[in-house]
This record gives C-alpha cells, structure tokens and sequence, in this order.
C-alpha cells in the first residue's frame, strides 16, 4: 500500500503478505481500509498503519452462486457503516452487509435484463442513498435503492470501469474507450474526455474537485485539475 500528497509526493507505505491481489480498495466511514482481494474471494479490514484487523470471507474456493464471495470487485458504504459489495467476476451478484458484517440482502444474477448483471465491476453508494453498480459488459451504470430495487441505469459508457462522486454529486465514470464521463445531479450526461492511458480502471474525486485516475498500460497515476 502506497499513501501519497495531493501532489504526488510518496510519504508512506505498508506492505502485508496476505494482500495478493488487490482489485479495489476504499476507506470506510470507521476510517479503516477495505482491501477486495478479488482471487482470494474475500476482503481485508486494515487500520491506517497497515494492521490487518479482521477479513470478511475468504478460502481457497468461491462461494456458491448467488453467495459471498466469488470474485470480488469493489465495496461502498452507507454513512450508518453498511457494506455494499459489487461481487463482480464469478458471481454477478452484489451483496448487503450490516457494519458488522452479517449479510442483510443479496441481489442481482447474470444477464441482460434490469437488475441483473453482466460484470458489477465497481460500485458506489450515493449521496442521495442510491447504489450506483458499473454493469461493464452491459455498457451500463445500474442504480437501486438500498434494499436493491431497481430504479434506473446510466448510459453512453463503453464497458464501464470505475465510478464515483463529487461533494456538489455529480458522477464520474471511466470506461475502456477510453474515457471520462460526467453525469449531473439529475443524472444527465453532460460530457466526456479522453484519459491519458489505455483506460482508467480507478477514480476518484477529492474535496477540492481534483480527479484522480489509476491508468492500466501503461500503469500511473494522472492527477487532473479543476478549471
């Protein structure tokens, strides 16, 4: 784990033997950090200083369909502390926690039509409560309501990677095009741009409004400034 400044200045890092394989990882509203180990089918709790708390699955083998975790891809939290998990490559599923771990509610199954998926590859939840799923291979950003019912979906993204949310709400999406995405409050397109590398699989926006995108070929960081 690396930790950097806004401004790109390396000033830390921990390393833990357990994390093979990182996919996503996101900070909870505990302050801790939430590492989806996607082959290892499970997910790691860390504190700041890189001390492994406690894991939520786990095992050499994925779960049964339609149960945790098989293929993990990303994780989101409602500010009450519940987990939402986009269980992304095996399972096509995404799934419900309490902030203690328990599994509430599961939805989703593989397919086309609404509420079911083809790839959850990222997942967001809301300022307004909703939960956003980048449905990838369905070039679509699904968004429920906490207890899974579907509301609507997001279009014109090409196999949607990544997505997120600034403080005025407006939602960022990477795709494998490759590009950036802008959607309003009201959830409206209103532009797009192209990233710098072949696509951005990570994004997120800070408090200043300043977007950062994790490159995949070549592999970096690009740090794009508000106007």
């Amino acid at each position: 784990m690396l930790v950097f400044t806004t401004d790109g200045e390396l000033v830390g890092r921990w390393h833990d033997e357990t994390v093979t394989d990182g996919h996503y990882l996101e900070v909870g509203p505990d302050g801790e950090v939430y590492v989806v180990e996607r082959d290892r089918h499970r997910i790691l709790v860390f504190n700041k200083q890189g001390e492994l708390l406690h894991t939520m699955g786990g095992g050499t083998e994925p779960g049964d369909v339609g149960e945790p975790f098989n293929h993990p891809s990303d994780i989101s939290f409602f500010k009450d502390g519940d987990i939402f998990v986009a269980d992304g490559y095996g399972n096509a599923h995404v799934h419900h926690f309490n902030g203690t771990g328990k599994l509430l509610n599961t939805w989703g199954g593989l397919g086309t039509e609404a509420g079911r998926f083809m790839t959850p590859h990222a997942i967001l939840v809301d300022q307004k409560e909703r939960v956003l799923v980048t449905d990838r291979e369905n070039n679509r950003v699904q968004i429920f309501s906490r207890d899974g019912t579907y509301l609507k979906e997001l279009n014109n993204v090409f196999h949607p990677m990544d997505i997120c949310e600034d403080d005025e709400g407006f939602i960022y999406v990477t795709d494998q095009v490759p590009s950036l995405h802008v959607f309003n409050t009201e959830d409206e397109f209103i532009g797009r741009c192209r990233t710098l590398g072949t696509f951005g699989h990570g994004i997120t926006v800070d408090s200043r409004g300043d977007i950062y995108i994790a490159e995949m070929l070549p592999d970096g960081l690009t740090k794009l400034t508000g106007l």
